[in-house]
């Protein structure tokens, strides 16, 4: 299944439901249910894996001008997310959607891509397996929602996602909520798992980095001969870009600085980013099959170099730790998720904004670049210097900009005596927003 790229004849803010057809292996026929056993099993002995069927699904498309996002809300699943500014998908697709073994209750996994909200904490947890009631939450000028309901039978916790877009930014924004409407406290992780292949080649491009605001990482033992020991540091861990993954396996960050991550083709000049609030979700868990792997589930058999399941959850580490929820507590956040481009990296980033303030050795340049998920307008401001003159601004533009048409500028900086890569930062904002400062990085190639 392809999806299509940007129709201008559109309406710039629209709300469709419609049926989308999806390729996949013959497998329901196999899905049973075991005595006293709520979950679907698979015998995957029995999938006809050369017999392909298609698949219709209830899907709901949201479109204003910056991106076209389509739910399979039966499915409690984001499948595609495509940025008009470049017309790329960012989502991973299966040309063929197909089956295999997974350690959770169910005992298998669906490889059909995009994003999946996942309970109770296993691995892809039990929740994508299972039919979500959903319903049109609003449909106005200002917002168009879906809500998306389901209710986890293994431990009882309701879980409800309400994805949203609005008229004039790029980011979807999801609110995620958890119930536990039973008389027992519950141990639960909740993970959202983003497919990410940025560059719209349904592919990680070879020169994608993955960026998380994070001093070092950990590496579970089964992985390390893969990659390497644990912990590592990540300013300096060949792992930061995809080329540097020899096989496959997943990292952990250990702790977060900041509440996002992202994902960077330097190739395309684009990436995604998810914005959300570490002390909810801090978990951070990457996972890919390594650098140009071989073999990996198609449906077709064709060739692919696999996509970046960039996982955050609501425990800092995976798979083993789990939050308390007690019988009739809830628990409800936000985050966001939007594409950017034209920005040589990533800094930052918040709901509104993706900053690049990058130092290269090499070359004696700083990169500034701004890509908003809106309309902004502000002041950025290059600070920096010594010989007491740290903090002094060195040179100030006025920026009104839109996701198509970011902000790059190459800075050289001999060309102010006083300024020193080491006290580099940006101030951003304006004085009805407020301000933040962004301290410089070195560029990590």
């Amino acid at each position: 299944m392809s999806v299509q790229a940007p129709d201008q004849a559109r309406p710039q803010f629209s709300r469709d439901t419609v049926t989308l057809t999806i390729p996949q292996v013959d497998y329901e026929p196999a899905i049973y249910y075991r005595d006293g056993d709520p979950y679907p099993h698979l015998d995957l002995r029995r999938v006809d894996r050369q017999r392909i069927v298609q698949k219709d699904h209830a899907a709901v498309v949201l479109e204003n001008r910056y991106v076209r996002l389509t739910l399979l809300p039966a499915m409690g699943r984001v499948y595609s997310f495509v940025y008009k500014p470049t017309g790329h998908e960012t989502l991973w697709h299966n040309d063929i959607a197909t089956v295999g073994g997974a350690a959770n209750d169910t005992g298998w996994w669906l490889w059909i891509g995009g994003i999946e909200y996942t309970l109770p904490g296993d691995e892809h947890g039990t929740t994508w397996a299972l039919p979500w009631d959903w319903e049109i939450a609003e449909d106005s000028g200002r917002r168009k929602a879906v809500r998306m309901r389901v209710r986890e039978p293994g431990t009882g916790l309701a879980e409800t996602i309400e994805i949203a877009l609005r008229p004039d930014r790029a980011f979807f924004e999801t609110t995620i909520g958890i119930t536990n409407p039973t008389d027992e406290t519950i141990e639960y992780a909740h993970w959202v798992n983003p497919q990410w292949a940025p560059g719209g080649q349904n592919e990680l491009t070879d020169g994608t980095e993955f960026i998380i605001p994070t001093e070092r990482i950990l590496i579970e033992g089964r992985w390390q001969a893969n990659l390497g020991p644990s912990p590592q540091d990540w300013a300096t861990s060949p792992l930061r870009f995809i080329d540097g993954w020899s096989a496959m396996g997943d990292l952990m960050a250990d702790g977060l600085a900041h509440g996002f991550y992202s994902a960077y083709s330097h190739d395309a000049g684009e990436g995604i980013v998810r914005v959300f609030d570490p002390e909810v979700t801090p978990g951070v868990d990457v996972w890919t099959y390594g650098h140009r792997p071989t073999g990996i589930p198609m449906g077709s058999s064709a060739p692919n170099a696999g996509y970046a399941e960039m996982w955050g959850g609501t425990s800092r580490t995976y798979p083993d730790e789990r939050r308390p929820l007690s019988p009739g507590e809830a628990i409800e956040w936000t985050e966001w998720m939007y594409p950017y481009h034209g920005t040589g990296g990533l800094t930052f980033a918040n709901r509104d904004l993706a900053v690049t303030l990058r130092v290269s050795a090499d070359t004696g340049r700083a990169t500034i670049a701004l890509c908003p998920s809106g309309a902004w307008r502000g002041t950025v401001e290059l600070l920096g210097g010594g010989s007491g003159a740290a903090g002094a601004p060195q040179q100030r533009w006025e920026l009104s900009i839109d996701p198509t048409t970011p902000f790059l500028e190459l800075v050289d900086l001999a060309e102010f005596d006083a300024l020193t890569p080491a006290d580099l930062r940006l101030r951003v904002g304006s004085d009805r927003e407020g301000w933040m400062e962004i301290l410089a990085e070195p560029d990590p190639r």
